[in-house]
């Protein structure tokens, strides 16, 4: 899988969900593989924090007996964070305005992750 294949899912994010601000691809121990910023956003402390927050939620999962994670969703009042496996050891997620559609996003989350599975 290369960074343009990467980079290209990463833009339909984009194109397709309105109102996405940030999206990347991270690794399972936390390293940024691609991304496409804000301005001002550290992707060194988006993939470590997205990496962790994965991590918490599938373990909260496992300890309530919960089955495995789908999404995880954060929801804030000025915009929300979204985040998805991809695979074994990839991560994918996205940061929205608080007006953008969780469905819409969910779907296209869902599409590029199987795209992403199938490039590694």
């Amino acid at each position: 899988m290369s960074d343009e294949q990467l980079l290209f899912l990463l833009q339909t994010l984009h194109d397709n969900i309105e109102g996405v601000k940030s999206s990347a691809v991270v690794s399972a121990e936390g390293l940024i593989i691609q991304a496409i910023l804000e301005e001002g956003i550290s992707d060194i402390r988006l993939a470590a924090m997205t990496a962790t927050i994965l991590s918490v939620s599938e373990r909260v999962l496992l300890e309530l007996k919960s089955g495995t994670l789908d999404v995880c969703i954060l929801q804030g009042n000025e915009g929300n964070f979204a985040i998805m496996e991809a695979g074994e050891e990839l991560i994918i997620c996205v940061c929205l305005d608080v007006e953008a559609r969780m469905d819409t996003c969910f779907i296209e989350l869902r599409k590029v992750s199987e795209q992403i599975k199938n490039l590694t």
